[in-house]
């Protein structure tokens, strides 16, 4: 089967699809608020305090576990710590179907963050990367990408469905939990019989995999390339602002900026990720095509602040949103598929994957409430114009650090300069 020119075997297309579904999913009973949050609020007799804990909890344990996680990844193949990952999530989630005291959704949100990021996370990342060539990995990125969108949506609509058959009381979130639930572990199910296991993973030991990850945190490289998961991240994170913007400037309904919210969130990461995969791939090196992604990025995030609010350029204001939001889902489909380029090989992904989620994943921490702290302290228009611009800002520091990291990638090619990784297998990219 053949597909943006990539052919593979009805297996290896299998596990994509396994990893598409997975990563779609794995996300929603520690993200069950965001979709849920009157209704498990009403059920838990929850606060609005106690509803951020729950984030800060889960965000704690996953901020510790990137790292080992990387370790983890290098020394169990990525099967299994994707099964594993995917039913024990799930077996969580059945922890909160009988509505616990807020100490045991604590308990379980911190057993999230280890589900999630130690075993899931760095894992599906690594199972996209042995599907491929460097050549083929901007649009399997692509693809994983947009399935995740594809298979979040779906699952998001039958969970709505289901909370609305039982009604939206304690039994509508008990039986929604129960859903996400089991649906978790019969994909975990699924993907240790789906997923094949690469041929070179397994093959070096615990202390390989720790002198592997010394050597890799040496490497300027994928601080760089870490760097520009930052940049690419945070932008996605300030994408966020555009609805609100729409409704308490441009005076827009709050459900038609709802309804521009999926478009933007959902089918433009099912469309667009897919096609800057394969337009990453053919440019060749996907390190550059990120710098030309991340200068669109710099003169769209700019255009709000020029564009004067006013009844005859709402319409001119959510194209440019959306087209900002395109951007920045190009960036998001293929800023993890550089470990190829910058010659880590397979059996250390995990070891670079887990530094570059480290850093990546590094705007949960003070993002959103700087952002917030804009809007709060600049009423108006001027707080939203100081988002638009630090997503500008973002996209500057991007850009440069695509161009350092070629360059440095470049300049190391043609001195035939390698690194000499000390473990089994690793001339194996």
């Amino acid at each position: 089967m053949k597909l943006l020119g990539l052919k593979k075997n009805w297996k290896q297309w299998l596990s994509l699809f396994c990893l598409c579904v997975g990563g779609g999913t794995i996300y929603k009973l520690p993200y069950i608020r965001d979709v849920f949050y009157v209704q498990f609020q009403e059920a838990f007799g929850a606060t609005n305090t106690q509803m951020g804990l729950m984030m800060t909890v889960y965000a704690i344990t996953c901020a510790v576990s990137f790292l080992p996680g990387g370790w983890l990844t290098d020394l169990i193949p990525a099967k299994y710590l994707v099964s594993i990952g995917l039913f024990t999530t799930g077996a969580t989630g059945l922890l909160l179907m009988s509505i616990p005291p807020m100490s045991v959704v604590l308990l379980a949100q911190g057993i999230f963050g280890i589900t999630t990021t130690l075993l899931f996370w760095e894992a599906m990342f690594k199972g996209v990367r042995i599907l491929g060539s460097a050549e083929e990995q901007g649009r399997l990125f692509g693809l994983l990408e947009g399935g995740r969108g594809i298979a979040s949506t779906l699952i998001s609509f039958a969970a709505l469905a289901v909370c609305a058959k039982l009604g939206e009381g304690k039994l509508g979130m008990q039986g929604t939990i129960i859903f996400y639930s089991v649906v978790l572990m019969l994909l975990g199910v699924m993907c240790f019989f789906l997923m094949d296991k690469n041929p070179v993973e397994g093959k070096i030991n615990a202390r390989e995999c720790l002198a592997g990850m010394v050597q890799v945190l040496k490497l300027p490289k994928v601080w760089l390339a870490g760097l520009i998961v930052f940049c690419g991240y945070a932008s996605y994170q300030c994408l966020s602002y555009f609805t609100p913007y729409l409704v308490d400037v441009y005076g827009m309904s709050a459900s038609m900026g709802s309804v521009i919210s999926i478009i933007r969130t959902y089918i433009l990461a099912i469309i667009i990720a897919p096609i800057g995969g394969a337009l990453a791939d053919k440019k060749g090196s996907k390190i550059k095509f990120l710098q030309y992604i991340y200068v669109i990025g710099i003169i769209l995030a700019l255009l709000p602040v020029f564009i004067v609010p006013g009844d005859g350029t709402l319409i001119l204001m959510v194209i440019v949103m959306l087209c900002v939001a395109a951007t920045v889902m190009v960036l998001r489909g293929i800023y993890y598929s550089t470990t190829a380029e910058i010659n880590i090989p397979v059996v250390l992904a995990g070891a670079a994957l887990g530094i570059m989620s480290q850093l990546g994943n590094a705007p949960d921490f003070f993002l959103q409430t700087m952002c917030g702290w804009f809007i709060d302290s600049h009423p108006g228009r001027a707080g939203y114009q100081m988002v638009f611009i630090t997503m500008a800002i973002l996209c500057v520091f991007g850009m440069v650090f695509c161009m350092i990291l070629y360059w440095t990638n470049k300049r190391e090619m043609e001195k035939e300069k390698k690194v000499d990784f000390k473990v089994t297998d690793a001339d194996i990219l």
